[in-house]
């Protein structure tokens, strides 16, 4: 496809790839994302892997997660499947749990939503963003709480993470022998649905007391499926009934070109929804492509639109990309387009302004995308925490007092439009207090080893070690190892217990 052309070909007929012309292969799929496709299959309904998974296979990565979509509908996706759960209030999402918490996703084929349904999807989804919040930071202050209680450390890392307890895995024989349907109802060897589906009312079962009633959704074809899609290149299925890779809006030719393009007018997409706009900016950043010219032209546009977003969606946003692997390059990106403030207040303006700021923001996000490729999962208040330090260095210099409480009331002035969790901000500007104590021990030889009973001290460690030598350290304590290096002492584990002084004992007068 012509890279001046307008909008995405809307082909009469999508470009079908066959099994010999692509790379994926069945081998390379999650084996409980193939349990799902075939059973679906076998029951006569469509079913395509989605979405990234298709994108990565094609690129020769390996994908993040696996998600389905096909023409069965909700309810009959869950008589299909005794460990799946639906949620969503409107549009309801089937999540099918295996082992070891892993998720698979069925959505069913929709068409792009009215302006009606459109404000409905984004209120929705701003709820679970919400949800998922205040669900990640009451986990967190459970953990913050008992780790006080009993100074030990506890991580809390899966509470950001959404992670649900293990549910019974669905039975089934290998990939190479198809479905298991042992556990499948009798009467659901149903006939298949036609392939644009009939409006069907939305469940009541996700209903509030005190609600409206929510407007009956309207399912679509895969066409419609695929143009209702932010990017052309997660726009393509994979079809487990003929091993094709099937192409509605030149999402093949965009892939070979390494290119992001938005689906259809980026104006009209930015305004129904400004968070394509980071999604524009985190694929072509993580898979190195280049911007289509009108999708970037539009960003200068729109970019304001960020401010407008839920906090806690931005925060869920930005939070994906702080543990991929790969938010370094997505803050040069967004630098380059002047969204760091949009997202960041006045963090991000000193990010946007100073050049030297930025460069260290750059280094700090650098060594942590390194661990996390390495196989390493730092605390969040480790991530957050190099997030911040540049901007916090300089505050924590002039603060005076409690340092930790108004390092965090300055970052809540900030006006930072991404919310992020008080438990999670309270734990990073108390692990940055101990790092700028650290650092200043370094060079006066004067150090509070009382602070090696706090419950952040580990952390803060790290980050000393990583702003000192460059490098996180190979043991639990670095900043101890530099500090010992460097002074030729060895560090107290405990701090001094003064003893208190006996007075003396007087004897008593001599009798008369």
């Amino acid at each position: 496809m012509d890279p001046d052309t307008p909008n995405p070909i809307e082909y009469e007929a999508p470009v079908i790839l066959d099994r010999g012309r692509h790379r994926i292969s069945r081998r390379d799929i999650d084996p409980d994302c193939l349990k799902v496709l075939y059973r679906l299959n076998a029951q006569g309904y469509t079913a395509f892997l989605v979405g990234g998974a298709v994108r990565d296979l094609l690129l020769g990565r390996k994908p993040a997660d696996f998600d389905v979509s096909t023409n069965a509908h909700p309810n009959q996706i869950k008589k299909l499947f005794r460990n799946a759960f639906l949620i969503g209030r409107r549009f309801r999402l089937a999540h099918i749990r295996f082992q070891g918490g892993k998720i698979i996703e069925v959505s069913t084929f929709r068409r792009k939503p009215d302006e009606e349904e459109l404000a409905a999807e984004r209120a929705e989804e701003a709820a679970r963003a919400a949800e998922a919040a205040a669900t990640a930071e009451g986990g967190r202050a459970e953990a913050v709480r008992r780790a006080e209680e009993d100074g030990s450390e506890d991580r809390t890392d899966s509470a950001l993470e959404g992670q649900s307890p293990e549910e019974e895995p669905m039975s089934g024989a290998g990939v190479t022998a198809g479905p298991d349907l042992s556990d499948t109802p009798d009467d659901l060897a149903a006939e298949p649905l036609p392939e644009s589906a009939e409006p069907a009312a939305a469940s009541g079962a996700g209903r509030r007391r005190g609600r409206p009633p929510l407007k009956p959704i309207a399912y679509g074809t895969p066409r419609e499926d695929a143009f209702r899609r932010d990017l052309t290149i997660n726009a393509l299925f994979y079809d487990i009934a003929t091993y094709s890779v099937i192409d509605y809006v030149g999402g093949l030719d965009d892939l070979e070109a390494g290119r992001v393009r938005i689906i259809g007018d980026p104006d009209t997409s930015y305004v129904e929804d400004p968070v394509r706009i980071w999604r524009v900016l985190r694929h072509a950043s993580r898979l190195g492509f280049t911007i289509e010219e009108r999708t970037a032209e539009a960003i200068a546009r729109h970019g304001h639109l960020l401010q407008a977003c839920p906090g806690s969606r931005l925060y869920e946003e930005l939070n994906k990309d702080m543990k991929s692997g790969n938010v370094g390059p997505f803050f040069q990106a967004a630098r380059r387009y002047g969204l760091l403030p949009r997202f960041l207040g006045e963090v991000g303006e000193l990010y946007q302004a100073s050049d030297e700021a930025f460069e260290k923001v750059v280094f700090l996000l650098g060594a942590l995308d390194a661990s996390i490729r390495g196989g390493g999962s730092p605390p969040a208040e480790v991530a957050y925490g190099l997030l911040l330090w540049p901007w916090a260095e300089p505050q924590l210099t002039g603060i005076e007092g409690d340092k930790p409480k108004a390092l965090y009331d300055a970052f809540r002035s900030a006006k930072a439009a991404a919310t992020v969790p008080k438990s999670l901000l309270l734990e990073a500007v108390h692990t940055l207090a101990i790092v700028e104590h650290m650092l200043q021990s370094l060079a006066d030889g004067k150090m509070r080893w009382a602070l090696k009973i706090r419950p952040r001290y580990p952390e803060a460690s790290r980050i000393a070690s990583l702003l000192f030598a460059g490098t996180f350290g190979d043991c639990d304590d670095p900043f101890s190892v530099i500090y010992r290096n460097r002074f030729g002492t060895r560090p107290r584990t405990q701090p001094h217990k003064h003893r208190r002084r006996k007075k003396p004992v007087v004897p008593p007068p001599p009798p008369e």
